[in-house]
C-alpha cells in the first residue's frame, strides 16, 4: 500500500507521517518512510532535476510557467517512483510519503487557476484532466492520499514560527489558493480524503484519524482484490 501525507507547510505532515509509521511498525507491518522531497536523496539525476526544479529560488511560483513546473515536477515524480517507491514496495507492506502526487496537482492547479490561465485549461475540469494525464505517466499512483486540511491562516502562523522565515503576501495568497486546489481535488479524486484539523488539536488526536483513514482505505483495498480474484460468478 502506498500512502502520502498532502497539505500545506506547517499543517503536520512529517509529524503524522513519522506517528503512521511507527504505528504500522508495531502492528507487525514492514514500513518505508519517505522523507519530504526537500530532503530526499535518490541517485545523480534525480538531483539534477531536483537542481533545475527549485534554481529559481522560488519555492511557490518556481520558474514562474506552470506548463514548465509542471512537467519538470512530473520527471523527478517518475524518477521517485522508478529509485525508491517501486523498489520500497517490493521490499515493504506499505511506502508512506511526505508529500506525493497530489502536491504537484494542487500546487499546479493553483498556478493555473489564479495565476496564469493557459488556453484550453483555464478551467478546473480542463485543468484537473491535463493535471491527471501528466501524473499518470509518473507510473504507481497511491492508494490514499490524505489531506490534512489545517486552515490557511493556521498553517502559515506555524510554518512561520518553526522556520523562523515569514511568508510574502503574494505567497500566503498562492498557499490560499493551494488550499482551494487540493479542495477541487478532493471533490473528484477518492483516493485523496480530506482530515479537517485544527491548530488546536494535539498531535496524538490528528494521529488517531489519520489510523482510521488508513484501516479503513486497507479494508477496501482487500475486499476489492478479494472481488477481483473471485471465481466467475462466485458471490
Amino acid at each position: 500500500m502506498l500512502i502520502s501525507l498532502e497539505g500545506l507547510p506547517g499543517s503536520g505532515k512529517s509529524t503524522q507521517a513519522a506517528l503512521l509509521a511507527a504505528h504500522l511498525r508495531a502492528s507487525g507491518q514492514t514500513v518505508a518512510h519517505l522523507p519530504d522531497l526537500a530532503t530526499l536523496t535518490t541517485d545523480p539525476l534525480g538531483d539534477v532535476l531536483f537542481d533545475l526544479f527549485s534554481s529559481c529560488g522560488d519555492a511557490f511560483k518556481r520558474h514562474g510557467d506552470v506548463i514548465t513546473d509542471t512537467h519538470l515536477a512530473a520527471a523527478i515524480r517518475a524518477n521517485i517512483t522508478a529509485t525508491l517507491i517501486t523498489p520500497a514496495l517490493g521490499d515493504h507492506d506499505t511506502v508512506i510519503e511526505d508529500r506525493g502526487i497530489h502536491t504537484m496537482y494542487s500546487y499546479s492547479l493553483a498556478s493555473l487557476l489564479h495565476n496564469e490561465p493557459h488556453d484550453g485549461v483555464d478551467d478546473v475540469e480542463a485543468a484537473i484532466a491535463w493535471l491527471t494525464t501528466i501524473g499518470s505517466l509518473t507510473g504507481r499512483q497511491p492508494d490514499l492520499a490524505i489531506w490534512l486540511r489545517l486552515p490557511p491562516p493556521q498553517a502559515i502562523r506555524r510554518a512561520v514560527a518553526r522556520d523562523a522565515r515569514p511568508f510574502t503576501l503574494e505567497q500566503q495568497t498562492y498557499l490560499r489558493h493551494v488550499d482551494t486546489a487540493y479542495r477541487e481535488l478532493a471533490a473528484r479524486d477518492a483516493r485523496l480524503t480530506i482530515l479537517e484539523i485544527d491548530i488546536s488539536e494535539s498531535p496524538q488526536s490528528i494521529h488517531q484519524r489519520v489510523c482510521a483513514a488508513v484501516h479503513a482505505a486497507s479494508r477496501s483495498l482487500l475486499s476489492d482484490t478479494e472481488t477481483s480474484c473471485a471465481p466467475s460468478g462466485a458471490p
